[in-house]
């Protein structure tokens, strides 16, 4: 891209810089925790803000009325591709404020970072997709085709009331940029070129419910003891059983994560009779709901042979939450290559291209067929701090990811 339109649309944005902080902060002030879910307040100062920097009034899309995605339609000169830039509005649950160092609620900035609930993850890419937006605009960089700001509501509660919606109701493009926070040591120093998927699924043991008095006479068989060595085996063996191809951006394979739910049991003086547990299973690219399921079904098949006393079944959670496939973007993709031009612009660095460890709105894409190219993550803000106790965002971060999202979008769009 042409060095006058670079300079252009960071000169714009540098005009603004405090105006883009402030909204930042007044985007974090206001609560949008999920659950329960409710994003309109954020949703309101985004339209006030989209209407006082000159862009297009947004399209509000929603299930609910309380659960609003906002689309943002900028039209270039002529023919040519479309972007979808996506950040979403709603961030975790607070947790223990006693673990806060600062009120997570009432964002202020402390040593250039701004700390609160929803800092990183990911209000700062909100504020920074719009101040993007805005440079194109106001400072009229041409470009062919049309830029799509896509801000969605639900994406920390699985998505239904977010960007299902926008793909019930056709909203695809020539690509997808997702801007979740995408550093390890430093804003912008990653590039996800894939994400992880998920198989969801609880183990169901069944034993002998009896009365607990009469468990030295024989015939017992405790349902959560035996649920408790299949959890031990799942944990240590499952993962040498699935399987998946060797991938280079996930050299470490899939995770397996037994026992992030825990049931059984009926009361004391009761011999438990079923007891089970769930399990978070990260798939990488390649793998899919029906290889993994025939691995563990093969799995717990095995262990059954070995112990007699031993019942187990198999449960996948059911649709929409049962699996979600992984997402992956060609590193020659045009898309990459834009991003990783715009994080040379403006930062001078070249964005490490890495496989993320968790999912991003991209595998709902992915799970209803839509053959998209997705970036999954590159956004500001630090991996480690998203849904952690003093989350923040550093100042200058927000602005850079202005420019990056303005050069990375110009430069896609304009290369068509």
């Amino acid at each position: 891209m042409r060095e006058e339109l670079i300079q252009r649309i960071c000169d714009e944005i540098d005009k603004r810089k405090k105006e883009i902080i402030d909204f930042t902060l007044s985007l974090v002030k206001e609560p949008s925790e999920n659950p329960p879910g409710d994003e309109c307040k954020v949703v309101e100062l985004i339209i006030k803000k989209c209407k006082s920097w000159g862009l297009p009034q947004p399209e509000i899309w929603c299930l609910e009325a309380h659960r609003p995605n906002l689309i943002v339609r900028i039209k270039g000169d002529g023919r040519g591709r479309s972007l979808i830039l996506n950040a979403h509005t709603d961030t975790k649950p607070v947790g223990d404020v006693t673990e806060w160092s600062v009120d997570p609620g009432k964002p202020r900035i402390l040593n250039g970072k701004l700390y609160g609930r929803g800092s990183a993850d990911m209000k700062g890419s909100v504020a920074g997709i719009l101040a993007a937006a805005m440079a194109i605009i106001k400072g009229a960089i041409p470009f062919n085709g049309e830029l799509i700001i896509a801000l969605t509501a639900d994406e920390e509660a699985g998505s239904r009331f977010g960007v299902k919606v926008l793909i019930d109701r056709g909203l695809i493009a020539d690509a997808m940029l997702i801007t979740e926070p995408s550093g390890m040591k430093k804003s912008f120093d990653s590039l996800g070129l894939a994400c992880r998927g998920a198989v969801l699924g609880k183990v169901v043991v069944h034993g002998t419910q009896m009365h607990s008095s009469l468990s030295d006479q024989g015939g017992c068989i405790n349902a959560s003891v035996k649920m408790a060595e299949v959890l031990m085996e799942f944990a240590v063996h499952l993962k040498e059983h699935l399987t998946y191809e060797s991938h280079s951006l996930y050299p470490g394979g899939p995770t397996v994560n037994p026992g992030v739910i825990l049931e059984g049991g009926v009361f004391y003086g009761v011999i438990p009779g079923k007891a089970s547990f769930g399990f978070d299973l990260r798939i990488i690219p390649g793998m899919t709901l029906e290889s993994v399921k025939k691995d563990i079904e093969n799995f717990l098949y095995n262990l059954q042979k070995s112990d007699n006393d031993l019942k187990a079944e198999l449960i996948i959670e059911a649709p929409p939450i049962d699996w979600f496939p992984s997402v992956e973007i060609e590193r020659s993709h045009p898309l990459v290559y834009s991003c990783v031009e715009a994080a040379e612009k403006v930062l001078g660095i070249s964005p490490n291209l890495m496989g993320v460890p968790f999912s991003t709105d991209g595998i709902h894409y992915a799970k209803a067929g839509i053959d998209m190219p997705i970036v999954s993550s590159f956004g500001p803000g630090l991996i480690k701090l998203a849904h952690a106790p003093d989350e923040y965002i550093e100042v200058q971060s927000v602005v850079d990811s202005a420019k990056i999202f303005a050069i990375t979008a110009i430069n896609y769009l304009m290369s068509s």
